[in-house]
Order: structure tokens, then sequence, then C-alpha cells
């Protein structure tokens, strides 16, 4: 079976969330149980230096010639081998070589061309498959509104592929005037209420499920969330009548690139059976983050987007109790210039209790999960999270809301479930300070019981996280739809 990945990011090479990690994690995986695997995704500024600078050579430019709508598009592929993965690299410098954000000059601003920048993407993908696998590909596997245009452009052009549409985040949905229709040649019978027309507008995610033979979600949790107003996004009717089949699968991690045993970031290893180099990691977190920290005083951890998504304004809300029972506040993360400001002003008003770091730091953000007691993630929806499984992972236990991946990946052990060894972390049903706050107080109970918190800590590190299972029920998903 030949499958072909389509994404605007691909991790390590370009990257801006979950996004990344998923289509690095993916494909190596299906790969590694037999599936012939390919990606295609942008070339980005400085994606080839960080190709290069990983080991990989960029393969020869191979001419693709294709228009989006009435606009010629001066493109090429250059193939990489990373594994058992190809990845096709499209160099389009008109289109990707470009200062800011992959998405934007900056900030939370976009490039006014988005649409025909991932059009393009699209109507490359589907000129791919004979250079990155020999053929067209069995299936077509898109991911996020970005790779939607390559759905719309297979459907257009008959490729004889299955599609696969994923979902990492309903909220967005690559929404644009409907005269992205003429402006990218999709075909106007596209536009109706059932494939990307969305009030009057033009949805790519949206044209892309319509028009897929199966949908995904990162989780079953969320699958079944989105199908209500309150996280359907507007499209919760759409969702539960006119995508052909909706199935969530919880995501993975790469547990050979995360694992604290390895991990050249951390000033110490260690793994569930010897934990000292654990103990060397939060002492040394703490000298980084200029707290004084003692073994009674638990450190919580916090890496995410500053957004109002993420929780960070509940995160904020409760700051000043968490300092007042004596924990230690170490955020790392970048968003919104409100909650920016708001955790540069608590790290001033509480310097012994709370730091907080603007901005993104890979090395720093391991030797968060690496060296943190506990590790916060309110999110008010979350799809699947990847945080909370590199935390476990890390010997750091989660403290989260209740909801989507959240929901599927961390278990609550209730009281009575602490001395069986049962769970992996500690949940909340609501998105209030109040009930974080008693979360955060059980999980400082949790941490005076030393028998207690090394039970669940050793639960945590234990859970199996890898790609392998998911993977396996992509394929057998896959296999569904091609016969």
């Amino acid at each position: 079976m030949r499958v072909l990945h389509v994404s605007s990011e691909a991790a390590p090479f370009a990257q801006s969330g979950g996004l990344a990690d998923v289509v690095a994690g993916l494909p190596a995986a299906q790969a590694a149980l037999g599936i012939d695997t390919a990606v295609v995704v942008p070339l980005y500024r400085g994606v080839a230096k960080r190709v290069t600078d990983a080991g990989h050579a960029l393969g020869a430019s191979i001419p693709l010639a294709f228009a989006v709508g009435p606009h010629p598009i001066d493109a090429s592929l250059r193939i990489v081998q990373i594994g058992r993965v190809r990845y096709g690299f499209l160099d389009a410098p008109a289109l990707f070589d470009r200062e800011g954000t992959l998405y934007g000059p900056g900030g939370a601003a976009e490039f006014p061309d988005n649409h025909l920048r991932f059009a393009a993407l699209g109507k490359a993908a589907t000129l791919a498959g004979p250079h990155l696998l020999g053929a067209a590909p069995d299936v077509l596997h898109v991911h996020d509104w970005q790779g939607g245009p390559a759905a719309m452009y297979a459907r257009a052009g008959n490729l004889p592929s299955a599609v696969v549409a994923t979902i990492h985040n309903l909220a967005y949905r690559g929404i644009f005037p409907k005269t992205a229709m003429t402006e990218c040649g999709i075909p106007w019978e596209m536009f109706t209420p059932r494939l990307v027309e969305f009030y009057d507008q033009v949805s790519f995610l949206k044209g892309a499920l319509g028009l897929a033979d199966a949908v995904t979600t990162v989780s079953p949790s969320y699958a079944h969330e989105i199908l209500t107003p309150e996280r359907g996004e507007a499209l919760e009717g759409f969702l539960r009548w006119d995508v052909k089949r909706l199935v969530g699968i919880v995501n993975g991690i790469d547990t050979l690139f995360w694992d604290p045993a390895t991990d050249s970031a951390l000033p110490a290893h260690f793994t569930r059976d010897r934990l000292e180099g654990k103990a060397i990691c939060r002492a040394e977190l703490a000298r980084e983050a200029k707290l004084p920290v003692d073994d009674q005083e638990p450190v919580i951890g916090v890496v995410s987007r500053m957004t109002g998504q993420k929780g960070l304004d509940l995160i904020a809300e409760v700051a000043p109790e968490l300092a007042a029972l004596g924990a230690r506040l170490v955020v790392l993360g970048a968003g919104e210039a409100t909650y920016e400001d708001r955790f540069r002003w608590l790290a001033r008003t509480f310097d012994a209790h709370i730091s907080a770091t603007i901005g993104f730091d890979v090395g720093y953000s391991r030797r968060i999960y690496a060296g943190s007691d506990f590790f916060l993630m309110p999110s008010r929806f979350e799809p699947c999270g990847l945080g909370q499984l590199y935390a476990m992972r890390y010997g750091s236990i989660p403290i989260v809301h209740a909801v989507g991946g959240l929901r599927d990946t961390v278990q609550d052990p209730g009281d009575e479930g602490l001395a069986h060894g049962r769970g992996t972390g500690i949940r909340f049903d609501h998105a209030t300070p109040e009930a974080l706050l008693d979360a955060v107080r059980r999980a400082i109970a949790l941490y005076r019981d030393p028998v207690a918190f090394a039970s669940l800590r050793r639960a945590a590190m234990a859970r199996d996280s890898s790609w392998a299972a998911s993977a396996y029920e992509y394929i057998q998903l896959y296999r569904s739809l091609h016969r």
C-alpha cells in the first residue's frame, strides 16, 4: 500500500505546533509496519539548512509544471529520504521563501495569499506520487485546512486514491472569500453547503472533509465533542450528516526522540527504574528558572501557547494561590500579548514562586518536562494534546482539564486507586479557576505522600504513548477504504 501525507508542517524542519510532530511520527511508524509512505511539505525559508544540518541530502530539483487557477507556479520537488519515509519538499520560492512565520509576517497576522500558497501545495501533491512512491498513492492523507486543497484537486482530477482527512483542530478551518474558487481553480460545482461553501465563503477544511472517504480526529473524545454546538465550530450538522465516516484515533509520540534516558537537552538522564537523574534535572531546572526549591515544594511546569484555548487565564488567576500553597510554577510560552504581559507581571510580583519565560526554546521545554513534578494543561478544549504525553514520559504528572485527548490519555486514579498504582495523572471536569485550584491541591497532597506519588509516577512513565498502536489503527482504516 502506498500512502501520501500532505501537510504544511513536519518536525523538525517546519513547525508551529503539534501538527508537525504528528506528521513526523505517524508516517515513520506506518513505514515501520511495512507501508510505503511519503510526505509532501513546503520548503520554507531555512528548511533546506535544517535538513542538511540534520545530516540529510536534498535531492536534485524535479520540475513540477502546474497552475493554480490562472496563476502559473514556478516550482520543483526536492526529495529527501529520512529513515524509511520519503519527503518531497515543495520548492516554490515566490510562495514559501519568506520572512516571518509559516503562515504570516509575524504575530497573529497571516499572508494575504495563503489560499494560493496552500492550493499550490495541494496541486503539487497530486503530481508528486509517481516521484515519491512510483505511482499514484492508494491513500491520499491530508492534514488540516492547509492540506485540504489536495483532496479537492484529487477529486477534480479523478486521482485513483482513497482520501483521508485529519482534523487536528477544527477551530482552524481555512476560510477565504469565495473569489478563492476562481483564483485557485477549484470547480464551482464544489461550492455547495455539502462541500466547500461556508456562509457564502470558502472553507478549505470543509471541502476536504466533505470529499474524504474517511475523516479522522486526533482523539476519540474530540470526535464526539465536535458533533456538539459547543465544539463544532458551526460545522456540527455538516459533520454529523455529510461526512461519510468519522473516526477518532489518539496521537502518539516518537519515544526514541522523547526519551529521558538519552535526551541530550537534559543535565542528567533517568528511567522509570532509575530516577536519580530526575532529582538532578529538578535541581537544575530550579537553578535555570532562578527559583528557590526544597523537597517539600512541588515544581509545576507549563509549556504552552499563551491563548485562551490553552487556559492560560485560569493559570494566571490561581497563580497567587499556588504561591501561597508553596508550589513553584515554571512557565514557558508565547502567544497573545495580554497573557504574555500578565505572566511577566506575575513573575516579577511572585519572583520566589513563579518563573515565566516568554518565547519558545525546545531545550528548555524538555528540561521543564524532566525537572517538574507536575505538568499543568487546563485547556478549554484539546483535540489531543502532546504535552501531557511528553510529561508522563519524563515523569511529570499531568494535571489536566478532562476534555478531548486529555480525557483519553490521562487516567485519574481517584483516591482509592493510588495505593494500587492505578492512574497516570490528575483530571478536573470544569474549566474554572476553582476546579483547577482544587486539582492542584489534590496534586500537592499527593506529592506529600511519597509512596502514593512514587506509584503514580511509575504508572505514568510506564504508559505506552508510542505511535505503534495508532499507526496500526490508521493502516486498518486505510485497508478498509482500499478494499
